[in-house]
């Protein structure tokens, strides 16, 4: 907190910056063409800007005039302005061909305002001009996004050729003082950002040879700049990448090579919670390795997409929620890094002038000189503001991103939107002209600082299980020890158990038996059908409240075992981490879930108030209930399908597959631990001909199914074939697979659909009955899409599990690798295959494949495969495409990526299977936010987890009771 001298200097100062810059506006801010007038009108009409920022966004995906007109008349019809008249002018000058020119002369403008053109003297005329003002430069590297190796190794060549470039001009420029000077030396001409992101095919911090690759890259950067004497600054990402970026910028810098040079700077983020011990950290690191560093300290760029992100996974929220938290918090931080001045160059990137100013009195209170720090903006976001800065005598650095204008449109987005948002000090000062004095006063937050929002914590009901943090160093070691843990104990298990037959064998290494289980005869079955049948009265008469309890418990037992049941999962059906934990998260989410169902359906309802009679509508359980799950998801479905049935009341004969029998055995101990009477839920192993009797036995009166449409089909003719002793119709229960297919438009974001593809055809080696096995895209953007999505593919590592290197492990078994194989076969007589990766000999893997110019008759375009192979099919135009994907005998799930609203809409009105996907991954659906379930050969009954999932297993009955009495009727329930 500044002294009340210190503020009094800091207003001071802020004013008369602020009457130095309030003489012009930004260059954001003047409507000096269409556009910059469609910015200014936004500012009033939220409406606009979200259209203005729509368009902008996909304007680099069209190629065609009418395809330009057709975006105008969608994003702005619906626009409550008067330039919402474009969409009008858009259709009636022939689909926008005469205004789709003057669109895009404008949109390239406006990006030339912001972003500087790589190629030809564009860029170096740029440079010259800042150097004038004068201004030093970093360069941000824009369209930076890779998916594959090869676009990873572009980058970083990219990175390399301008550094070179940059160092060969440099050297012509005159000296400059204010810029090129400090207490330490002179500072680098030449100073790049890089993004670390953007060094590796799929940045992740769970898989360690990201930081090798990466660090590898970095290093070439860093020699390249050391020999050139240029700077480089690592860019700070999503909070996701937080810990590995510094992870890695501080590991390559220890290293003995690199500690005097290169010149070498991080970004930190004052609205991360994190940011104070970031800063602290960084500073005693330096102190340490006695070298200098150089930190540019900013806001964050992410606010809104990092909260999104917490809430989808139920994880605390890392940002301060109220903006005067981080502008004091930036404050904080500011003396921070300046009272680290013996090692750290404090670089200040805001536009508010109150930061700046405080940053500048603080640097004077400190002995800092005033080329010992500088400050950064934005290239065209705040001019006014940079030349009062550079007026009153600080270093200036200009943040300037450099690339075709076009393809950087994503980073003139994100500034347009962080710009223009309603907390932007430069939209305050020169949009909305708010008073100077309550612009420079101190942030004072609303309320205390807030500690990390829980955001799971915030509900007092149901809320999803959150997934772990892998990006989180200790929680990768935690869950590392687990599956060490969990090895030791399966080695101990089967050297005591070698008289038991059914095995369970780890698919990665098909010579390891994990562990032998006794398998249940058919007589042994029977019995159990009997002992369920004589149990149901005091299971169905036990309270709902009672029910949904225990469930409650096996949650809880669930949570305490999580890490531990999740590596079971990897060992036992080859599962990668997240897939493994994914799976957990979403049985424990089932046990809450249908706890909670049932306390809300356990009540009775009154269906009409009549003074003469009551009538009263209730659920009871069915009976017994056979559950038959499958292999792909060992425990979640296993878990839901048993959880439904048993908080509703009835008995459970739970049936896993054969191939998943430890992780049944887990699950059972877990339930009846927390107090699941033994007759209630009773554990039954064996093979298809134990379902099978299950199916046809007269006293079953509830069958939930989760398979193949093979078996799921025999199962509905055994369950409604009437057997004497039987005296009800079975109730079935059927999800059985699909055909997935994912539309890409021809104005869809490329980068974001390959990383979801990606993810839906190959996650868990496509053995999900959600993932994509069908890809159709439209001509526009089939051959650039397909020929990175290949180079994508062919990034992926396959091998075993335990490994979090590799992103594809094996299938299941034996069986279900020689299917895949002769699927692959076929596809190679009906198509053309495009890539088949190796793979390893040793377990039951395959490497992915993919198809192109497939026949969508085609077999491999029709039959359900349950493996690593995708069929890319194009399409003429939407229409063609949601055609070819409704072609199919399934109907589960589906995906498109597209950014025309009238596309979306008509694939929500035609696309018809039971789970849509817009723009995202088709694979995950959580409990309750997306219940799950498919029409056609997909499955018949409601949705899983979803509200009506759990009337299936109840059945609805009716009492009417005459109360009139001759002479007397009783007052009506509730009134007096």
């Amino acid at each position: 907190m500044a002294s009340v001298k210190s503020e009094q200097e800091i207003q001071t100062l802020a004013r008369a910056l602020y009457q130095k810059a309030a003489r012009h506006k930004p260059s954001l801010f003047e409507a000096q063409d269409l556009l910059g007038r469609m910015i200014d009108w936004s500012l009033s009409d939220e409406s606009l800007r979200v259209a203005l920022l729509r368009l902008v966004d996909v304007l680099p995906s069209l190629e065609s005039s009418a395809e330009i007109g057709r975006h105008l008349e969608e994003y702005f019809a619906r626009v409550d302005h008067a330039l919402g008249g474009l969409a009008i002018l858009a259709h009636a000058l022939h689909a926008g061909t005469l205004v789709a020119p003057v669109v895009r002369r404008n949109v390239i403008k406006l990006a030339r305002r912001f972003i500087a053109e790589e190629s030809g003297g564009h860029l170096i005329t740029v440079l010259s001009s800042l150097r004038k003002e004068p201004a030093a430069f970093t360069l941000d590297v824009v369209g930076e996004a890779t998916v594959s190796d090869g676009e990873a190794a572009a980058m970083q060549s990219r990175y390399l050729d301008l550094l070179r470039r940059l160092a060969a001009a440099s050297a012509k420029w005159p000296a400059c003082a204010q810029i090129d000077d400090a207490p330490s030396g002179k500072i680098p001409r030449v100073n790049l950002s890089v993004k670390l992101s953007s060094l590796c095919a799929r940045f992740d911090p769970l898989d360690p040879n990201t930081e090798v690759i990466v660090s590898e890259r970095l290093r070439e950067l860093f020699r390249e700049a050391a020999r050139l004497d240029a700077a480089v600054t690592v860019d700070m990402e999503q909070y996701a990448f937080r810990d590995l970026t510094l992870a890695i910028f501080r590991g390559v810098l220890e290293e003995a090579e690199f500690h005097e040079q290169p010149y070498a700077a991080i970004a930190l983020q004052a609205y991360l919670h994190d940011a104070e011990k970031d800063v602290s950290d960084l500073i005693r690191w330096a102190r340490g390795q006695e070298r200098r560093v150089g930190v540019r300290l900013v806001k964050g760029a992410y606010w809104d997409s990092e909260i999104a992100w917490a809430k989808q996974k139920s994880w605390p929220i890392p940002v301060f929620l109220d903006k005067a938290e981080t502008d004091a918090n930036y404050e904080r931080l500011s003396r921070l890094l300046l009272e680290g001045h013996d090692v750290i160059d404090a670089a200040f990137g805001s536009h508010n002038l109150r930061s700046l100013a405080h940053a500048i009195v603080t640097a004077k209170d400190l002995g800092v000189p005033a080329n010992g720090y500088e400050m950064q903006m934005l290239y065209g976001m705040a001019e006014p503001v940079r030349q009062a800065i550079i007026q009153n005598g600080q270093r200036v650095r200009v943040y300037l991103p450099v690339g075709e204008l076009l393809p950087g449109i994503s980073y003139l987005i994100r500034r347009l939107m962080e710009n223009t948002s309603n907390t932007s000090f430069l939209r305050q000062t020169y949009a909305e002209k708010k008073d100077v004095e309550s612009l420079i006063r101190a942030p004072v937050p609303a309320k205390p600082v807030t500690k990390l929002l829980d955001f799971a914590a915030a509900r007092r009901e149901f809320c999803n299980q959150a997934p772990i943090d892998f990006s989180s160093e200790e929680n990768r070691e935690r869950f590392a020890a687990a599956l060490g843990a969990v090895r030791g104990e399966m080695r101990k298990q089967r050297e005591h158990s070698e008289d038991i037959w059914l095995k369970s064998v780890n698919p990665a290494n098909a010579n390891e038996i994990i562990r032998r289980v006794r398998a249940t005869t058919i007589a042994e079955a029977d019995n159990a059908i009997d002992k369920a049948a004589r149990f149901f009265p005091q299971w169905r008469d036990t309270p709902a409240q009672k029910r949904a309890e225990i469930l409650f418990r096996a949650a809880e037992r669930m949570r305490e075992q999580r890490w531990e049941l999740a590596a079971r999962e990897i060992i036992e059906v080859g599962k990668g981490w997240r897939e493994a934990d994914a799976d957990v998260c979403e049985a424990i989410d089932y046990l809450d879930y249908y706890g909670f169902e049932m306390l809300r359906l356990a009540q009775p309802r009154d269906t009409q108030q009549l003074p003469s009679e009551t009538n009263t509508c209730f659920y009871e359980p069915r009976g017994v209930a056979a559950v038959i799950a499958p292999w792909n998801f060992p425990l979640a479905i296993l878990t839901g399908m048993t959880a439904a049935a048993l908080v509703t009341g009835n008995c459970v004969l739970m049936k896993p597959a054969e191939q998943s029998p430890l992780m049944a055995v887990h699950l059972y101990n877990i339930l009846r631990n927390a107090g699941v009477p033994e007759a209630a839920c009773q554990l039954l192993q064996g093979g298809g001909d134990l379902g099978a009797h299950l199916v046809r036995s007269p006293k079953i009166h509830l069958i939930a199914f989760t398979g193949s449409r093979e078996v799921g089909l025999e199962i509905l003719r055994e369950a409604y074939t009437h057997r004497p002793g039987q005296a009800h119709v079975k109730r079935v229960v059927c999800e059985m697979g699909g055909k997935n297919a994912v539309i890409v438009d021809d104005d869809a974001d490329l980068d974001e659909a390959i990383v979801h593809v990606i993810d839906s055809a190959f996650g868990y080696q496509g053995q999900k009955c959600s993932a994509a096995s069908r890809l159709i895209l439209l001509t526009q953007v089939h051959d650039r899409l397909l020929a990175r999505l290949v180079d994508a593919v062919r990034s992926l590592k396959v091998g075993a599990p335990e490994d979090p290197r590799n992103t594809v492990g094996p299938v299941i078994d034996g069986a279900a690798q020689r299917r895949i194989a002769e699927y692959i076969e076929i596809g190679k007589q009906e198509a053309k295959c495009v890539l088949e990766m190796a793979a390893p000999k040793d377990g039951f893997f395959v490497g992915p494949a993919i198809f192109r110019d497939v026949d969508p008759r085609s077999r491999i375009a029709q039959e359900e495969i349950f493996g690593p192979v995708l069929s890319v099919l194009k399409a003429k135009d939407f229409a063609h495409a949601l055609q070819i994907a409704n072609d199919s005998e399934f109907a589960l799930t589906g995906g498109i990526f597209s950014r025309s609203p009238a596309h979306i809409e008509q694939a929500r009105r035609e696309f018809l299977i039971g789970n849509l996907y817009i723009n995202r991954g088709i694979t995950g659906a959580v409990v309750e936010r997306q219940p799950f379930g498919g029409l056609k050969l997909s499955g018949i009954g409601s949705k899983a987890g979803g509200p009506d999932y759990l009337l299936q297993f109840l059945e609805p009955r009716t009492i009417s009771e005459n109360i009139q009495r001759p002479g007397f009727v009783p007052a009506e329930r509730g009134k007096k």
